[in-house]
């Protein structure tokens, strides 16, 4: 047998090196919300792996300087994904827009919410700048457990430790942080190599998102986020064994009060209210014990020790309150929340990106591969380059109309599977959007008192849906309507729709590792085909019937229809033009 053929040797096989090259934004050097930021990728670029490629940027967020401090991040499923608007890839010449993905928070939301492992959350976290559950910071009366209460190892500002009196400003507290994100196109979620020489390069336009979709509270600082997660208030004097209630008028008055050791707030370090940041009482059943003098925070500390070991607070003026609150023996029911970008006039935060680039891990095939390649191209032949992408479609619907028709253009060669997102598209101000005032109501059950949602106009609502059905291809699918009144009542969980979009997200390329998040983010899905296959809508007349006849509860918030249509497209390289498939 010689050396060239046999059981041990590899046949057609080509030895590949991978390099990493970053590509600078053109366009500017720092970006704010509602910019674009443009790449071209260049011929000379000739193959890259885009699974392996990534965008990164360095980021620096600034709350309100003209309001009182707090603690802001990015969106705590998606990080910085939030950031994105919408992405388009055009070729290298402008001539073929390859792909577009509009609402793509939204998009990434669904993905992350359902394609979830703790694993990938970590990484996320790492990486992305997520939020992630933390023992230092988690809940100790029965919450459920949150992803957004993480600020002692956050990326976004410095963590406290010890006795605090220093203000958490902009200079004090914000840091820059480096954030990696992986693009979630179809082009730059495919395993196989960019053939990017054969299309005269590859130009990437990215639109950020407007400011007020991207900020985040702590929940536990946040009054509309499972209240029982906040600091507890203990007393007006420490005193573990005679403690001392806080009264109403001037006798009352004071600039001191101490907190209980629940949910882990038993030093500075986990603590989750800062220097300078202003607060209120609320109790278990929402009724407000309303401060009136200087309310923001001079200092915080540690007092006593063993069981009678408390976090101090000391505000910067005396205050007064208008309705008693009886010290810890008696109750365990005042909550401390936060009214620094509630209670703000207005709330103007802002971020910047800056050292933005695109990292693209470059395959060089070797000189014979191109030489190949360039010989087939020049003798008439056509590359055909595959991959699986989306397109979205909107239909806007009011709260008013108890049953929508929605028509979706789906008319796509080679469909995969549709997945509907009712997002919120009521108009909330950008303090109403960060504290949650009067947003979406996920669940109000007894563990977390109330929780509203974090992420209007990104996170799917099922807002009271009763039933749903498909038509396309001249029948019903699936053929008896699908009922939903369990998951929209809040209280239980229907299997259907479940199931229905679990084969939805497996045709989509993401599939569902975990259905936690099932009522935070509420979505339709109908697979076209299975196993992987496709299914040819073109001319096909495609609706989606959603009723909402719940004459007891009627829907809160107008919708807007994010209906993503996930699909295989390709592109026909020849030598002289790039078209496209859809």
């Amino acid at each position: 047998m010689s050396e060239t053929t046999g059981f041990f040797v590899a046949q057609n096989k080509i030895p590949l090196d991978e390099t990493y090259v970053a590509i600078p934004s053109q366009n500017g050097l720092s970006y704010d919300a509602q910019k674009l930021i443009e790449f071209y990728i260049p011929p000379n670029v000739d193959t890259f792996k885009p699974k392996n490629s990534y965008l990164q940027f360095d980021l620096t967020l600034s709350q309100d300087s003209s309001a009182s401090t707090t603690r802001l991040q990015l969106d705590e499923l998606i990080g910085g994904q939030c950031l994105i608007d919408t992405i388009r890839i055009h070729s290298g010449d402008k001539t073929q827009l390859l792909e577009e993905i509009r609402h793509y928070p939204v998009h990434v939301a669904m993905k992350y919410a359902y394609h979830s492992t703790p694993t990938l959350r970590d990484l996320r976290a790492l990486n992305e700048g997520c939020g992630i559950w933390t023992p230092d910071t988690r809940g100790t009366r029965g919450t459920s457990k949150s992803i957004l209460t993480n600020h002692k190892f956050s990326p976004y500002y410095k963590s406290v430790s010890g006795t605090q009196t220093t203000p958490f400003t902009n200079t004090n507290s914000y840091i820059q942080c480096k954030l990696k994100l992986p693009l979630h196109t179809g082009l730059f979620q495919n395993d196989k190599v960019v053939p990017c020489g054969l299309m005269n390069g590859l130009f990437v336009t990215i639109l950020t998102s407007e400011n007020k979709r991207v900020f985040r509270q702590l929940d536990s600082v946040n009054a509309s986020r499972r209240l029982q997660l906040n600091p507890l208030f203990h007393s007006t004097n420490g005193n573990n064994h005679a403690p001392a209630s806080w009264k109403t008028g001037a006798a009352g008055s004071t600039n001191v009060f101490y907190c209980r050791a629940d949910n882990n707030n038993f030093e500075v370090d986990n603590f989750p209210l800062v220097v300078g940041e202003t607060l209120q009482f609320m109790e278990s059943d929402r009724t407000k014990h309303t401060l009136t003098g200087n309310n923001s925070i001079k200092q915080i500390e540690v007092s006593g020790n063993g069981s009678s070991k408390f976090i101090k607070v000391t505000l910067n003026g005396s205050c007064t309150i208008n309705a008693s609150m009886d010290a810890e023996s008696a109750s365990e029911r005042y909550f401390l929340y936060s009214t620094s970008v509630r209670d703000a006039a207005t709330y103007n935060p802002s971020y910047s990106m800056s050292n933005v680039e695109l990292v693209l891990c470059q395959i060089d095939m070797g000189a014979a591969a191109r030489a190949e390649i360039q010989r087939d191209m020049r003798e008439g032949k056509m590359m055909v380059y595959d991959f699986l992408s989306t397109q979205v479609y909107n239909y806007s619907q009011l709260k008013g109309d108890r049953v929508a028709n929605i028509g979706i253009p789906a008319n796509h060669q080679r469909a995969k599977s549709i997945i509907c997102v009712p997002t919120d598209s009521s108009v909330y101000s950008t303090k109403d959007s960060i504290a949650c005032n009067d947003t979406y109501l996920i669940h109000g059950n007894s563990h977390d008192s109330l929780l509203l949602s974090t992420q209007s106009g990104i996170a799917g609502i099922s807002d009271r849906l009763t039933e749903y059905f498909f038509f396309y291809d001249g029948r019903n699918q699936p053929s008896l309507n699908v009922k939903t009144e369990k998951i929209s009542g809040k209280t239980s969980i229907d299997a259907i729709p479940l199931l229905e979009l679990d084969k939805a997200l497996f045709q989509a390329g993401m599939p569902a590792l975990s259905m936690n998040r099932f009522q935070d983010n509420f979505a339709i899905g109908r697979a076209f085909s299975l196993n992987n296959g496709t299914y040819d809508m073109r001319d096909k007349d495609c609706r989606l019937n959603v009723y909402y006849q719940d004459s007891a509860n009627a829907p809160t918030k107008d919708k807007l229809w994010c209906n993503f249509i996930y699909h295989i497209r390709r592109i026909n390289i020849r030598a002289d033009s790039v078209t496209l498939e859809v």
